[in-house]
């Protein structure tokens, strides 16, 4: 039987993966965040760039791993964290395209 590690990474990231890859991934969403405070001055301004980060670190990888549930059940091997970090780089695409084309 494995001895279970006390690393915070090994609880946060998925296991057999880069956890500079993750770490990458958050780090991209954090600063692609800030790009939204452009769209307002002051507080409106924290306020768009703390909307972004909700939906990139928060909404949309909630959303993808509960979505992924029932696979959880059919195959126990499934890694939620996965599904996850999955969902976080779905919703780094989505304000890419967002910002390329919402103007």
């Amino acid at each position: 039987m494995p001895k279970p590690s006390n690393k915070i990474t090994d609880l946060i990231f998925p296991k057999d993966l880069p956890n500079g890859l993750f770490i990458a991934l958050i780090i991209a969403c954090l600063l692609l965040g800030l790009a939204s405070l452009s769209h307002g001055e002051g507080l409106q301004g924290w306020l768009h760039v703390f909307e972004s980060w909700l939906i990139m670190l928060v909404i949309l990888p909630t959303a993808t791993a509960t979505v992924a549930l029932p696979f959880k059940y059919r195959d126990p091997t499934l890694e939620l964290k996965l599904m996850y970090y999955l969902g976080m780089f779905v919703a780094l695409l989505f304000t890419l395209a967002k910002m390329r084309y919402w103007r």
